[in-house]
């Protein structure tokens, strides 16, 4: 009977081990060098994501924030989709370094073109830096900036070496109705110095050019395409826009388009700045060489409407909405007008919906569709590995404490 006594807590234990280590999940092997792939159809949303700090998935192909805190138990979540398009982990340092205006979102992430990186800003700061999380290491670089109270990643260079800031005089916050705007930084990542582009605090997006020796910045009053020659030469050219600039990888590979989102009237307070509803893509030329231009693209964009890279020179990627359901989808869009092709689907965007969804540019011309049979997301965060652990040893011993009196029972009316 003594050794009976004993058995409940010799299984709690065993019970609590052995959930601690099923939650102390081996990592996978991460994919060739330049292989991306997108998986037909995107995981649901998890509580069990592991960390990038704990557990680098190596180069992703998509970063993206789940969930928007609006649902019962969801908690938003910054993640990165690893390049292989079958692992999941949590950006950890982009959720630590959100502030209370970013109502429990992440914190400003942008992914770099390769999907080696993850740049981190902050919206309120009095020593303002941009975190640099390398997604191979999990380790995590800061670099010093001459400016900003707030500080937001807006476009890598298309070698990654050069990072592009938006950098605030004051706070900035995502959900006041008007878009953030500031003067740009430009981080050579190689020196960690930073040259500041004073285009008067109304710099809203910019993106680079391929060959890095431009940058295209969006100006948000009065709105028009600043183009400005980078490494001291202060030429500038102006292009009116119909529209806002289309992100990061609005540029073309060849240099030769610049993408633009078209915009409808969006309703808003009166004097809000809003650039509109996204209503399709239009293309200008920056080269002023008088080149064709693909005709406008009417296209079901998901706000704010970004390309999110280019394959080739003849077709775009971009987030669709779906008619009539509560889905988006990552497509590749022509640009003679044919018919977009599905590659990844999104379900559910009502509840743990998807959101500042972006692309590792380079994976554009190169990007495969899996269908994989299960998904990797890590060892569980370590309080939801103790969590389990507590309740699994408890459950155990309470079942088997029962099992015991119940046999002490049988063996005394015996």
């Amino acid at each position: 009977m003594r050794m009976a006594a004993g058995v409940p807590l010799v299984l709690g234990l065993c019970a609590s081990g052995l959930a601690f280590t099923l939650g102390s999940e081996h990592d996978r092997q991460a994919p060739e060098a330049g292989t991306y792939a997108l998986p037909e159809e995107l995981a649901g949303y998890s509580y069990v994501t592991g960390s990038v700090s704990s557990s680098p998935p190596g180069p992703a192909v998509a970063l993206f924030q789940h969930g928007f805190g609006v649902e019962f138990m969801d908690f938003p979540q910054a993640v990165v989709l690893g390049a292989g398009g079958d692992s999941y982990r949590r950006v950890d340092v982009a959720e630590d370094r959100a502030g209370a205006e970013t109502q429990g979102d992440p914190a400003p992430m942008l992914l770099s073109p390769d999907g080696q990186y993850v740049a981190v800003g902050d919206h309120d700061t009095t020593e303002p830096d941009v975190a640099i999380v390398d997604l191979t290491t999990g380790e995590t670089s800061t670099y010093d900036l001459p400016q900003g109270r707030s500080v937001i990643p807006v476009a890598f260079s298309a070698d990654g070496g050069s990072l592009a800031m938006l950098l605030s005089a004051e706070p900035t916050n995502p959900y006041r109705g008007v878009r953030i705007t500031g003067d740009v930084g430009v981080l050579d990542l190689a020196d960690s110095s930073t040259e500041v582009i004073d285009v008067g605090g109304t710099g809203a997006t910019a993106a680079f050019s391929p060959d890095g020796s431009e940058i295209g910045v969006e100006r948000a009053s009065p709105r028009e395409l600043s183009l400005i020659a980078l490494g001291g030469g202060g030429s500038e050219r102006r292009l009116s826009l119909d529209g806002v600039l289309a992100g990061p990888t609005a540029w073309s590979p060849d240099g030769r388009l610049l993408a633009i989102t078209t915009v409808e009237p969006a309703l808003g307070p009166p004097g809000a700045d809003e650039p509109g509803v996204p209503s399709g893509l239009a293309f200008v030329d920056p080269t002023g060489d008088g080149g064709d231009v693909p005709e406008p693209l009417p296209l079901p964009l998901t706000g704010p409407g970004r390309v999110l890279g280019w394959d080739g020179t003849e077709a775009v990627l971009v987030l669709l909405a779906v008619e009539d359901d509560d889905a988006y989808t990552v497509s590749r869009v022509p640009l003679d007008g044919s018919e977009p092709t599905t590659l990844m689907r999104m379900d559910d965007m009502g509840s743990y919906g998807v959101g500042r969804f972006q692309l590792a540019a380079a994976a554009g011309d190169r990007l495969e569709v899996v269908d994989p049979d299960d998904v990797g997301r890590g060892p569980w965060p370590l309080l939801q590995r103790i969590s389990a652990a507590v309740l699994a040893g408890l459950v155990m011993w309470l079942v088997a404490a029962a099992v015991v009196r119940i046999g002490r029972r049988v063996t005394l009316r015996a």
